[in-house]
């Protein structure tokens, strides 16, 4: 299988070497020629950086879009708010799939419509990445699981194909019909951890083990949850997307139930760990807000339903990234 990675940060970069790796032809394109020029330098080959030792695998890279011309999928995996820009440099690949791995709701219409004749794939990955520096990357917890579904059909043959092509790179992976139903159960355990993480600025696990601050987290959860199922969503656990314990029984007990997943990701080695929006704002980003928070806050208006929590957090973090450019 022939696949292009557009956005190769940590997850793309990781990912797309595991797939190469296992068979797969990738290229990865990055925005900064500096990470192309480390891999050539490395004889062609990514670093890939493990608990259990460090690793090179070989990989094709560019920064050049109009090097690429066919493929049989693309993975978008840009922050969102670099979207539009980066699906019209590949506007002239001819493709037979596109997926998206980025956070948030809405995703595949936008792809049905930069490429109306591909099949739009989503991907709800926890597969976690980090790039340290100019071609290197960073594995963390081999057991974070990936799911793949076509937004459309669900689970199609090009879909198992991919499923399997995960499993062989030692990716775990699930094929799914309700890619949808995942992909909101994603959004709703990761924005309540995110707003936290930016109301408070600080490292997650020290987050959700404060009592007042795991109680925020519970009560913006239980905020998008009634909006999944004003929308006929529903809202499951799955491995590392552990959601309703928030919500079942009293406040109290969804709080103690993130205060001890709180000390449970410490004792795996998260203690430190930066959400993906408080470093964004940090460092003076865009956040990706909108395509979360955003989008069920704006269901809920739709609904008639009140989310005072979530609409707290989602201007908050709105009026924090409206000073950046």
């Amino acid at each position: 299988m022939k696949i292009i990675i557009l956005g190769a940060g940590g997850w793309g970069a990781l990912v797309g070497a595991y797939l190469a790796r296992a068979g797969a032809q990738v290229t990865l394109l990055f925005r900064r020629h500096a990470h192309v020029d480390a891999i050539h330098e490395n004889d062609g080959c990514l670093l890939i950086e493990k608990p259990q030792g460090s690793q090179m695998v070989q990989v094709s890279a560019t920064t050049d879009p109009a090097e690429l011309r066919e493929t049989d999928l693309v993975i978008v995996a840009v922050k969102n708010r670099d979207s539009t820009a980066a699906l019209q440099s590949i506007r002239h690949v001819e493709l037979k799939a596109v997926a998206t791995v980025q956070n948030g709701l809405g995703h595949a219409e936008k792809l049905k419509q930069a490429f109306p004749q591909a099949d739009v794939i989503r991907i709800v990955s926890r597969v976690a990445g980090a790039l340290l520096d100019y071609g290197r990357v960073q594995r963390g917890d081999d057991d974070f699981p990936t799911w793949i579904g076509d937004a459309y059909q669900g689970i199609t043959p090009f879909v198992r194909e991919l499923t399997d092509l995960f499993k062989a790179a030692d990716l775990p992976c699930e094929a799914s019909q309700d890619i949808e139903g995942i992909e909101w159960s994603k959004v709703t355990w990761w924005t309540p951890s995110s707003i936290a993480a930016v109301m408070t600025r600080l490292p997650q696990t020290e987050v959700m083990q404060s009592p007042d601050f795991a109680r925020l987290m519970v009560m913006i959860t239980r905020d998008m949850v009634r909006v999944a199922q004003a929308c006929g969503v529903e809202i499951r656990d799955y491995p590392t997307i552990e959601v309703m314990e928030r919500c079942r029984g009293s406040v109290a007990e969804g709080v103690a139930a993130v205060m001890r997943q709180g000390r449970e990701w410490e004792e795996r080695g998260g203690k430190g760990y930066k959400q993906a929006m408080l470093l964004d704002i940090e460092r003076g980003r865009k956040t990706e807000i909108e395509d979360t928070a955003g989008a069920i806050w704006r269901l809920a208006r739709e609904k008639g339903i009140e989310v005072p929590y979530l609409e707290v957090g989602y201007f908050l973090v709105r009026g924090l990234e409206a000073r950046f450019p």
